[in-house]
């Protein structure tokens, strides 16, 4: 069921418009995400084809050697996560006008789900060790 669909920050100064594949929702509950996201887990959905307006209001943060956090810089929303050097392919969930269809899927970095926080029993689960084995074989293959 692919859609294009829109999306904007809080206070609308960015707006994107993208396709989303599938309706499958992410969750990464690593240290960071939660951090970032004031206590839960990133929910974000996979994009293609995005299209991105008031990119001036656009911040970004390298928070690793290979991720970039991206918020904007007038109300503070989170916008997205992505690898350096590399298109968005995943923006957060509730900045999409229309949610409909969608559901959790997925679930990273579950050795730090909180312990308030119970697992979605129809997602997969994958720990940081996988992630890790993932994020190295996709550098690798980028460094070719």
């Amino acid at each position: 069921m692919s859609r294009i669909t829109n999306a904007r920050c809080l206070c609308g100064a960015v707006k994107f418009s993208a396709r989303l594949p599938d309706t499958e929702i992410h969750a990464c509950h690593c240290a960071q995400c939660q951090r970032w996201t004031g206590g839960g887990p990133l929910l974000t959905v996979r994009v293609q084809e995005v299209s991105t307006t008031g990119a001036d209001a656009i911040r970004a943060y390298h928070a690793s050697a290979h991720g970039e956090r991206a918020f904007c810089g007038i109300c503070g929303t989170t916008l997205y996560w992505r690898m350096q050097g590399h298109d968005i392919a995943y923006l957060p969930v509730g900045l999409f006008e229309d949610q409909s269809g969608l559901a959790v899927g997925d679930e990273i970095f579950v050795d730090h789900r909180p312990s308030w926080l119970p697992a979605w029993p129809e997602a997969a689960q994958r720990d940081e060790a996988e992630m890790q084995t993932e994020l190295a074989a996709f550098l690798e293959g980028d460094a070719k």
